[in-house]
This record gives structure tokens, C-alpha cells and sequence, in this order.
């Protein structure tokens, strides 16, 4: 009977050691950008982004909103943080986004296309393009084994409210996701 105690003891011990790990886990997965709005009803300076769980929102803003540098950018999602810089002034075909220790290169596939982009944070390269290059309110990946991933508008020909729809593989990064929504929002909005 003493040893069943023990042994009862000890599993009670080990799980409620695991369950703060495991609603760690959880929380950290429960952070994927579902939408972008604007803050402001007239100004493209500042985003509010909402998650799959309602109680996690984040941020995309300007870096140096009073100099009007559309260059440098922070984000903040959950846990999640990370910076969005042109890497080259003047050159808008080159970003470099960086967030959980990955960095992420955004290059334009032609120069001067704006449209068509190769995303790329040393292990995979992923396609990001504009569905319709007349009319930039919808933007998504290829198809294929590495899932799926799309941005475009709530409201038809307002570029103020996006839906993210995020088919990708769960270990995608963070800086992947936000270099494509930044790249849309970014090259589909006026500088205003």
C-alpha cells in the first residue's frame, strides 16, 4: 500500500512539474495573425493586428513616424517581436525582417516589380505575389507542399482592414509571416 502512495506521489509531482511547460507551448502557438487593420482611420503609419486568440493583439509601426522614414519598422505580436528595415536607402527592392532570432530577406523577383517578391530566411524560398498585378488588394504564395499563405482586403478597394489566411506548416517563422504582410500592406497602400 506504501509503495502505490510513492508512486502516486511521484506522477502528481511530474505532472504538475510538465502543466506550466505545457500551457507555455500552448500559449506560444496561439499567437497567428488572423487580421491588420490601421489604427487610424487616415494614416497607413500604424497597424493593429489581431490573433487566433482573442486576448493576444500586436502591433506594426512606423520606427521614425516624425521624420516620415517609411524605411524602418518594429512589430510586436504576443511573445513575438522584430524589426522591418529597407536594407539599403533608396533600393526598396531589398528588406531585411528580423524577429525571434531568424533573419528574413525580401527581394523583389524583377527590379522595379513591386509585386512579385522571393522571401527567404536561409532555408526556404517562398514565392509572394499579387494575385491580379492591376490591382494589388490580394497577395499569396504558390501552392504547395509548404502550405499556404494570403492577404488581402475586408472591404473591396480599401486598403485599411486585411484578412490573413495562414495555411503554413506550424514551425514557419514569425519573421517569414510578417515579411509577407509587410509587404503587401506596404506596396498596396499610399505613403500617407
Amino acid at each position: 500500500m506504501m509503495k502505490a502512495n510513492v508512486n502516486t506521489v511521484f506522477m502528481k509531482a511530474i505532472a504538475l512539474a510538465f502543466l506550466p511547460l505545457l500551457f507555455c507551448i500552448t500559449s506560444m502557438q496561439a499567437q497567428n495573425p488572423i487580421g491588420i487593420g490601421t489604427k487610424y482611420y487616415n494614416s497607413f503609419r500604424e497597424w493593429i493586428i489581431t490573433t487566433d486568440d482573442d486576448d493576444i493583439e500586436g502591433y506594426l509601426r512606423m520606427r521614425w513616424t516624425f521624420n516620415n522614414d517609411w524605411t524602418a519598422w518594429d512589430f510586436e505580436i504576443g511573445d513575438h517581436f522584430g524589426t522591418i528595415d529597407m536594407k539599403w536607402k533608396d533600393q526598396p527592392d531589398l528588406w531585411e525582417i528580423k524577429c525571434d532570432g531568424v533573419i528574413v530577406m525580401a527581394r523583389t523577383t524583377w527590379p522595379g516589380d513591386f509585386y512579385h517578391w522571393k522571401i527567404n530566411d536561409g532555408k526556404k524560398n517562398i514565392n509572394w505575389n499579387t494575385r491580379y498585378t492591376s490591382e494589388p488588394t490580394e497577395w499569396l504564395t504558390d501552392e504547395g507542399p509548404d502550405g499556404f499563405f494570403q492577404v488581402y482586403t475586408y472591404y473591396e478597394n480599401d486598403a485599411r482592414e486585411w484578412v490573413i489566411k495562414d495555411e503554413l506548416p506550424e514551425n514557419m517563422s514569425m519573421a517569414v509571416k510578417m515579411a509577407m504582410i509587410f509587404m503587401a500592406l506596404h506596396f498596396s497602400t499610399p505613403h500617407k
